[in-house]
């Protein structure tokens, strides 16, 4: 079949283009073409924005229509609009890997079968330009005769969010265009069966399950001892950081931070998505607040510890129970030493991604078709 993935892959996010690559291996596994196919961004939901944010919201929507003709993006770069970070641009490096084309969107073309997801794909009460009210990523309006999801999550979405905003029918209307639900998180099951939805499938993220950890990916040159800090730029309090500091000082190594820059590290690191897992792989330890920190950890057998943050509760809490790692969750600075200190054990860890690899292929296989429901 030709089955296109609709996903957030060219959100500059390591996590975002590890979980589309992997449920790329996986779907071209099973014997089928792949090619991702963009989503058209749309306002927010009413209500949410001001009316001086939509304005801003409209315009970064056009900037990044713009953009992505080679005219305006040499319009917009010189005159200063579009300035492309470090990290933009090893980013944009790695767009290849996935076949997309980082100046050309890919809006419409035809597929047997849509996969929406994973990621947060049904996160439709989020602020900002690059998603809003979506109805292409909760399954409506997709030109292919059969669309299912994989492992979706409605992120920090709830469903006292749906009703607030009045949006909760229209998502219903939505879901009912999908042939099969998949979904990666207990909040995303929730709000879909209280909407009606049935036959709700639940699968862990792509990166646990697809093998990506198995792959030739860039090496790269790190100090011979040090512990990484995953997470989005400065987002650590300063007590976080101070106690990260001397778990490193005691243990004698290099704090580097890679994606996200944090003041408190002796390094911050630039690297692109083809070179995350060889930073991960060679720490001693890691420290992360995110969903994809956490299974980057997980998949390359390093020690970690987990803080939660009010935006991420909701998936990276379900992740540690299904994982039955909630030990690695550190509810203040001060019990960062205690949880880095607990000795890590893997293989019962590989063994529950060994099924659920089974569990999803065998989702994929049978839900990937022209238009015939199976389950």
């Amino acid at each position: 079949m030709r089955v296109g993935i609709m996903s957030m892959q060219r959100v500059v996010n390591h996590g975002s283009f590890m979980q589309a690559y992997g449920l790329r291996c996986m779907i071209e596994s099973l014997g089928h073409d792949v090619l991702f196919v963009d989503y058209r961004p749309a306002p927010c939901v009413p209500g949410l924005r001001s009316r001086g944010e939509r304005v801003m919201d409209l315009l970064g929507r056009f900037k990044a229509d713009i953009r992505f003709t080679d005219a305006g993006r040499r319009a917009l770069t010189a005159t200063g609009i579009y300035k492309p970070t470090p990290m933009d641009i090893e980013y944009e490096r790695c767009l290849a890997l996935l076949g997309v084309d980082p100046r050309k969107r890919n809006i419409g073309e035809y597929v047997d079968t849509l996969v929406v997801g994973s990621d947060e794909v049904f996160n439709c009460t989020q602020a900002g330009p690059n998603v809003g009210f979506c109805r292409q990523l909760l399954g409506q309006g997709n030109n292919c005769n059969a669309v299912i999801s994989y492992a979706g999550s409605f992120g920090h979405t709830t469903l006292s969010d749906l009703k607030k905003f009045h949006v909760i029918d229209d998502v219903r209307e939505c879901f009912k265009c999908f042939d099969a639900v998949s979904v990666r998180d207990e909040n995303s099951c929730a709000i879909l069966e209280t909407l009606g939805i049935t036959n709700i499938r639940p699968h862990l993220d792509p990166v646990l399950v697809s093998g990506v950890e198995k792959l030739d990916w860039k090496p790269v040159l790190t100090p011979e001892r040090y512990a990484l800090v995953y997470g989005y730029e400065n987002r650590f309090t300063k007590a976080e950081g101070e106690a990260v500091r001397e778990m490193a000082r005691r243990r004698g190594v290099k704090l580097l931070a890679v994606y996200g820059h944090q003041d408190f590290c002796d390094e911050n690191v630039d690297c692109g998505p083809d070179e995350i897992l060889s930073y991960f792989r060679g720490a001693e330890f890691v420290v992360t607040d995110t969903f994809h920190g956490t299974i980057f950890s997980v998949i390359t057998h390093t020690p970690f510890a987990v803080i939660k943050r009010g935006q991420n509760a909701n998936k990276l809490i379900d992740l540690l129970k299904r994982l039955s790692l909630e030990d690695r969750l550190a509810a203040t600075p001060e019990a960062l030493p205690c949880v880095l200190d607990q000795t890590m054990t893997f293989d019962k860890l590989d063994a529950v991604r060994a099924a659920a690899r089974e569990s999803s292929l065998s989702y994929l296989r049978n839900n990937i078709s022209v238009g015939e429901e199976v389950w």
